[in-house]
């Protein structure tokens, strides 16, 4: 039986959703710069005073999480092609790293919109429970899941490689 080839259609969809959720983490960037200045301010037109939902700390976790989220998940995207990841590995590890980044985004900008930070369904120290807590924890949650599965994929191939090379 042949060995299967790789699908680089979805190491590249890896790739491009990454970059998606890295610049969804640049746009909270300016999320954050507004909730740090109270308001609106884009020069020269007159601020804009607004209450931003979230905290400044969360805008923070969102715009470096989103960054970091997707830097990792395009790098997966070449580890699939570097790996020449096939068959079930291929498609848990791409399709695990796109759940990750969109869960992640919605824990973060959900978790902006919630009172309790997102980190239960239920009340926090925070806050109570809200349906944008609720889908920020559930979103985060699940794709926690998926990022070590997609992770533990790609180190065990990562050695699989290395062990081809061994003297």
């Amino acid at each position: 039986m042949p060995n299967p080839t790789p699908n680089p259609r979805l190491s590249y969809l890896v790739i491009a959703n990454g970059m998606i959720v890295l610049l969804l983490g640049l746009v909270a960037g300016i999320m954050l710069i507004f909730s740090l200045l109270d308001a609106i301010s884009l020069w020269p037109f007159p601020a804009w005073e607004v209450a931003i939902p979230g905290t400044s700390r969360g805008w923070q976790a969102a715009h470096v999480g989103g960054i970091l989220n997707g830097v990792m998940i395009g790098g997966a995207g070449l580890l699939m092609q570097k790996l020449a990841l096939t068959g079930r590995r291929d498609l848990l590890v791409g399709w695990g790293m796109i759940i990750t980044g969109w869960a992640n985004t919605l824990f973060y900008w959900a978790g902006n919109f919630s009172t309790n930070r997102g980190l239960s369904v239920g009340a926090t120290p925070f806050g109570e429970g809200d349906l944008a807590g609720a889908l920020a924890f559930l979103g985060g949650g699940t794709g926690m899941i998926f990022t070590f599965i997609a992770v533990a994929i790609l180190a065990k191939s990562a050695l699989d490689a290395a062990r081809h090379y061994s003297n």
